[in-house]
């Protein structure tokens, strides 16, 4: 049996900004407000990917997720059309709409984390439980 690994990233979505959701990460507390450039962040993730796939790593690319998460700011209490939602919670609650466009996913440790059963003392595949 042949074992491989593989890399995934996430892509960097056009809501790419620094808004220091990220308790205890002193890099996003320190960046908070700032400005992005998320056209020029996708485009560095997308050389990042390319240098490993040609260095013969299996590269997978996620796609980034929908943002602003109008679903999520509908859940709680924002109404009207998709503009109306924003633009009340950009008033009323801005760090909540920080989070709900927010490009996180594009760290994809955020996502999962595995051990492989080759990598594992008892030989089985590994997940984190949910506590």
């Amino acid at each position: 049996m042949t074992a491989r690994e593989a890399n995934f990233d996430g892509l960097v979505g056009p809501t790419h900004n620094y808004a220091g959701l990220s308790f205890g990460n002193v890099a996003s507390e320190q960046h908070q407000a700032a400005a992005s450039n998320p056209k020029l962040a996708a485009k560095q993730g997308l050389q990042k990917m390319k240098a490993l796939h040609d260095m013969g790593f299996v590269q997978g690319v996620l796609a980034p997720q929908e943002r602003p998460d109008i679903a999520t700011l509908r859940r709680l209490g924002f109404t009207g059309s998709d503009a109306s939602v924003l633009a009340s919670a950009a008033e009323q609650a801005p760090r909540i709409l920080a989070a709900c466009c927010s490009a996180s996913s594009m760290w994809t440790a955020n996502a999962a984390t595995v051990s492989p059963s080759a990598d594992t003392a008892d030989g089985k595949y590994t997940s984190p439980r949910p506590t």
